[in-house]
């Protein structure tokens, strides 16, 4: 997959070059301050960027066997590559929301399906993976199979432990550490930043709740 590779190194210079990967103190969702943070919600401004991220996420899809019949986006950040995967598939794609309608249908989940069948889940970035297990959840409420997720970035902070313990493969197109290498290997961060980056990724591992995992 050395087309894969190139593509990758690209997505990840263009993603520091356009602010969508920072470094500095961040507050993350779940609770915690962070060095390092990816913010993919401006790569609607970006139609390029946002395409080749789709024909990684569908090549890395093929690559692994999945064999899914309808795919779902995690609210809100992944919804528009989750959208270009459809089209480039042709797989029928569901969209989750947050919260019920309030008229009309009232529905969760929208779109077509039939229950019983496996839907794929796409979100972009991954720390507990506990956006995903909502999702998840929500699917298998209208009877969907969930067992299948491909991310676009992997932060590596529990999430692949996480989702594994509810039955979910996860499936990481980008880690960070591998986008530390990128970047280090390109000159826009020193050994100090990545070092100090790779401690943190090993002292804070999260439970889905937002609880740090005890060390083994």
């Amino acid at each position: 997959m050395e087309t894969f590779e190139d593509d990758l190194k690209a997505v990840v210079l263009q993603l520091f070059d356009i602010g969508a990967l920072k470094f500095g103190d961040f507050k993350m969702k779940v609770g915690i301050n962070s060095p390092v943070y990816f913010d993919l919600r401006v790569m609607v401004s970006y139609p390029p960027l946002m395409e080749k991220l789709a024909n990684l996420v569908w090549t890395y899809a093929q690559h692994k066997g999945i064999k899914s019949t309808v795919l779902c986006g995690v609210p809100y950040t992944a919804l528009p590559v989750a959208t270009l995967v459809s089209v480039k598939s042709g797989l029928p794609m569901l969209i989750r929301r947050k919260e019920p309608k309030a008229y009309g249908t009232m529905k969760l989940i929208e779109g077509k399906f039939n229950p019983g069948e496996e839907c794929l889940i796409i979100e972009d970035v991954v720390t507990s993976g506990g956006s995903i297990l909502e999702t998840a959840n929500d699917l298998k409420k209208d009877g969907l199979v969930v067992k299948d997720a491909v991310i676009m970035v992997d932060r590596e902070q529990g999430g692949i432990r996480n989702l594994t313990d509810n039955g979910i493969n996860m499936h990481s197109i980008l880690t960070l550490s591998k986008a530390l290498s990128i970047l280090l290997e390109s000159g826009k961060l020193d050994q100090t930043k990545v070092d100090e980056v790779k401690a943190y990724i090993e002292a804070n591992q999260i439970f889905p709740n937002g609880d740090l995992i005890p060390k083994s």
